[in-house]
């Protein structure tokens, strides 16, 4: 009995281990790959929508990853509003920086991409070129 029950014992424990290999590679894993994958989500003081803060006549690229190397998908009319605010990264929060000074706003937004919806398109584009506005 004794025998049988080292052997249990023995494949009960490779068992776990190959389990707990398994589940740290999983974990590993999800870590790398996870500044690849484009999600984001809207912070509980971010607007809802945004609009378009450029002059006349200009446009908005989206892309389809938070990069400006990333594939451009379409692009925003200087005088679109109404954009759906999925997310978006920033080194701080909207209420944060709003309130900060004039170049501190800057330097963030040039970190910030914003998640979008726009006329069925979704995409990514550069937050400094945003600012809060109301849903039509």
């Amino acid at each position: 009995m004794s025998h049988l029950l080292q052997e249990v014992t023995a494949k009960s424990a490779a068992a776990v281990k190959s389990a707990l290999y398994v589940g740290v590679l999983t974990a590993g894993l999800g870590f790398a790959l996870s500044p690849l994958v484009s999600t984001a989500s809207a912070e509980p003081d971010d607007p809802d929508y945004f609009r378009v803060n450029m002059k006349p006549g200009a446009s908005l690229n989206v892309r389809q990853d938070p990069s400006l190397k990333a594939k451009k998908i379409g692009s925003l009319p200087a005088e679109a509003q109404g954009i759906v605010n999925l997310g978006c990264h920033v080194g701080m929060p909207y209420l944060e920086w709003r309130n900060s000074t004039t170049a501190i706003r800057k330097v963030e937004t040039r970190r910030k991409w914003c998640n979008i919806q726009y006329n069925g398109m979704v995409g990514w584009t550069a937050g400094q070129y945003l600012e809060a506005d109301r849903p039509e």
